[in-house]
């Protein structure tokens, strides 16, 4: 057991690091009421949780392969919850606005460019393993922090909720990345396989996928957001608010789970799988707009969170089926500016539209109709290559 150790490790610093971004929805509210400001103005801030690592990832990856990793992910984490306390003093939203922009950046630093170098290096030949461990960390957080963060704000309001919820993770990380991530680990580059792939950008595939993916993720942020004042405003408490994003954490686990064994055994069905998944997810945001009694709002997340945590996984995995092996990572990385636009314009939307409807109706059915849209590209690609092959150029 002691051997996993590092994997349980990896597995707290994604859940509590990226997997914060669930519960970010439960402060709008709260921070447009404190600082007099609209909605939209306040969902920019996840936009920084695009652009900042976009930037930061480079550097921190170069840094990873030349430091101690424990010693980087325990500046990261102490950059990240420290901000976020500060965050919770925060006299104005423009200081607010500044240590979100720290936090991001903490972030990258204890994120998965940190924590997927280390696990491949500390388990050859098992790091497939290791690394569906430490992504049900994002599940389990989604299961975990928003019911705790409902009560804490009902209780006490939200700076003092933010400000206990970052000193709590502040003492848990640290404890377990002592325990769990060797003092003298740095994470070893991989070998080179020369440059990108010739000609990726001149395949059809690549545009496909980098588009699909793009949507499909961008919606969850979306989502994310948009939940606690949906919720709320259907006349449910904060807390059980909490209690239906928990839900919605817990399908994303069994749904990571079960796209694991779905993808080994449908390998030459992977468009269709992807597809599949996206109108899944866009059906179960009908039923979220259908629904009025809490068992109708459970189910509806239930199925929203079983489709889009077994979509977390489908990025890569499509890559794979329609690219060389040796040069995935380049081309994932190829595909990240596509997430920006996307990332960019859709959250500030949302805000626009709820601070003039008041509401998010509208924004859901926008969000369901972008899924449909990127099922048709998944639909779009072509048969992908024999799960024994390799993928040829064009």
């Amino acid at each position: 057991m002691r051997q996993w150790l590092p994997a349980f490790s990896g597995m707290a610093c994604l859940g509590f690091g990226v997997g914060l971004l669930g519960i970010y929805g439960f402060f709008v509210e709260p921070l447009s009421r404190e600082f007099g400001v609209g909605a939209a103005t306040i969902n920019i801030g996840p936009v920084a949780l695009l652009l900042v690592p976009a930037f930061a990832a480079p550097v921190v990856g170069r840094l990873a392969d030349r430091v101690s990793i424990r010693a980087l992910v325990l500046t990261g984490i102490f950059c990240a919850m420290l901000s976020l306390c500060l965050i919770s003093l925060a006299p104005s939203l423009w200081l607010a606005a500044a240590g979100f922009l720290v936090f991001a950046l903490g972030l990258t630093m204890y994120g998965p460019v940190v924590i997927n170098g280390l696990l491949v290096k500390i388990y050859p030949g098992r790091e497939a393993r290791a690394l569906a461990m430490a992504a049900m960390g994002i599940s389990v957080a989604t299961m975990l922090l928003p019911p705790l963060v409902g009560v804490l704000m009902a209780q006490f309001g939200w700076r003092l909720a933010l400000l206990y919820l970052a000193m709590g993770l502040l003492l848990l990380l640290c404890v377990l990345v002592l325990a769990g991530i060797p003092a003298n680990t740095a994470a070893a580059a991989a070998p080179g396989h020369g440059g990108t792939e010739a000609g990726i950008y001149r395949r059809p595939e690549f545009w496909l996928i980098g588009l699909c993916v793009a949507m499909a993720l961008n919606v969850s942020l979306v989502i994310g957001i948009c939940y606690p004042p949906h919720f709320v405003q259907s006349g449910f408490s904060i807390s059980e608010a909490g209690l239906f994003l928990s839900a919605g954490g817990m399908g994303g686990m069994v749904g990571k789970a079960g796209v694991a064994w779905l993808g080994d055994a449908g390998r030459a069905c992977a468009r269709w799988i992807a597809a599949a998944l996206l109108l899944l997810q866009a059906g179960g945001i009908g039923l979220l707009l259908m629904a009025q009694s809490p068992a109708a709002v459970f189910a509806a997340v239930g199925t929203i969170g079983f489709a889009a945590g077994s979509f977390i996984p489908m990025h890569p995995y499509l890559n794979s089926r329609y690219f060389d092996a040796a040069n995935i990572g380049q081309v994932n990385g190829a595909q990240m500016p596509l997430f920006l636009p996307f990332g960019l314009v859709g959250a500030p939307l949302a805000g626009y539209a709820y601070d003039t409807l008041g509401n998010y109706q509208l924004v859901l059915q926008c969000l369901a109709a972008t899924l449909v849209l990127a099922a048709g590209l998944a639909l779009a690609l072509p048969a992908s290559r024999p799960a024994s092959g390799t993928a040829t150029g064009r």
